[in-house]
């Protein structure tokens, strides 16, 4: 997306000063979208920050079934099959193969937990510590995307000024080499190798402005690409230091200790994993529950026995309710599935140990560079303001005769590259803006979305 000025350009008489300043209405199609609103898009329809979001909603689907654990758990089954006739009692039975009919059978149970020893509130308490550590997870990703997404939306900036600068150029020079011929034939005043230089610079130029063509379009579809804006393409607008309320680097620092999610998402993750543990360890204790059951049979070819003592399982009902007290002696298997959870949750303790130093350091290092890109941004302007200076004085003496032809291609490479600079140093100045407001949290500019 950047382009390097021709070593050498020639200008036409002052006529031309006044074109210098780019043209910033590029060919591009227009919208109303601004950063905002694509970063707005982005957080809508970005496919990493919608797959972070799922993942939320995969702990809230685990809450819901450990709030389950606490409804009554109810089984039932029906069957039914052809039968042969049988008759008799518990001492002697006939069975008739010659007639046959329906069996019918059907039973239910019903367990209600009442007390499980902290096992399925801690299954709660870690689902929800998990809703809670998603949810940071994904403004952290949400974070990510929108440094890639200001990157490219400045990158387009960038990519179409130096277009526009290029294209510029070229049109000034094209001019040159038409008036330098012109005067080749006429006077005899313009001698070959300038006019073999400005040819030579003009093509480099044009050269330059395909690859900046390219950049543009590229940066265009990549920012279009992140933020999934459904737009046709993205507003000609020119590259402009982003404003902001500069503070401390203390400051910045404390924002960061209280915005930043990661520092939640590790504590709610430690808490989510001791959940865990306990709740495996639990699983050695037993579950008080209240139980009901039934069971019926109904066959009319099979004779009903009327005795409660008698086995019958063709003409029955009987049921009842009670408290009980189930076990599950896989004491080893609990103390394992515990010590991994304890090792889940003492790995993110020493995730925490380093993390908190980390995002402390790219606080600092996105301070400093933002301090860095500040002085920049004032020397460039600076420079950008003598080079025009610059120009300007060449070209006036250029036009009464005083000032060489090259002195004055220097006086406009000058100009060219120090806009050029002026450029890259802005972009740099947003992007440093960009990585601090990742760094602390929240956004520093009054950019909005």
């Amino acid at each position: 997306m950047r382009c390097i000025l021709a070593s050498w350009l020639f200008i036409c008489p002052v006529s031309i000063l006044a074109q210098v300043q780019p043209d910033v209405t590029g060919s591009a199609p227009a919208s109303e979208m601004s950063l905002g609103d694509l970063l707005k898009s982005a957080s809508s329809f970005n496919g990493q920050i919608e797959e972070a979001r799922q993942d939320v909603e995969i702990a809230r689907a685990q809450l819901k079934q450990a709030n389950a654990a606490w409804y009554p758990k109810a089984s039932a089954v029906v069957l039914g099959a052809p039968i042969f006739a049988e008759t008799g009692d518990a001492v002697h039975s006939q069975s008739d193969w010659g007639k046959w009919g329906p069996l019918v059978t059907g039973g239910f149970q019903i367990v209600q937990p009442v007390f499980t020893f902290g096992m399925i509130s801690n299954y709660q308490k870690a689902a929800e510590g998990q809703i809670a550590a998603k949810e940071k997870l994904t403004e952290v990703k949400r974070a990510e995307i929108f440094v890639t997404a200001k990157e490219m939306y400045y990158s387009y900036q960038m990519a179409n000024d130096l277009y526009n600068l290029v294209e510029t150029l070229s049109k000034f020079l094209r001019e040159a080499v038409d008036t330098a011929e012109k005067q080749k034939k006429e006077k005899g005043s313009i001698k070959p190798h300038d006019l073999y230089h400005l040819k030579t610079a003009l093509d480099d130029l044009d050269q330059k402005k395909l690859y900046a063509k390219q950049g543009r379009q590229t940066a265009e579809k990549a920012i279009l690409w992140v933020t999934k804006a459904s737009v046709a393409g993205i507003a000609v607008t020119e590259l402009i230091p982003e404003k902001f309320q500069k503070k401390t680097l203390e400051q910045y620092l404390e924002i960061a200790r209280a915005n930043r999610p990661e520092f939640v998402a590790l504590a709610k993750g430690q808490e989510a994993r001791g959940a865990l543990r306990d709740a495996k360890r639990a699983q050695s204790y037993p579950i008080v529950f209240l139980g009901a059951f039934g069971q019926t049979a109904w066959c009319p070819v099979r004779t009903k026995q009327d005795s409660i003592f008698a086995n019958d399982p063709y003409n029955q009902t009987v049921g009842g309710f009670g408290l009980g007290v189930k076990f599950d002696l896989e004491f080893a298997r609990h103390s394992a599935e515990a010590a991994e959870q304890e090792a889940e949750m003492m790995k993110l303790k020493a995730t925490e140990s380093y993390a908190a130093p980390g995002i402390e350091l790219q606080v600092k290092k996105a301070f400093w560079e933002l301090e860095q890109a500040i002085d920049g941004l004032e020397v460039a302007t600076r420079r950008k303001q003598t080079s025009r200076k610059w120009f300007i004085s060449s070209g006036m003496g250029w036009s009464v005769g005083i000032t060489p032809p090259k002195d004055l291609m220097e006086a406009l490479e000058g100009d060219g590259l120090s806009r050029k600079n002026y450029i890259e140093t802005v972009f740099s100045h947003n992007m440093a803006l960009a990585r601090l407001s990742q760094a602390v949290g929240m956004e520093v500019t009054e950019l909005k979305y």
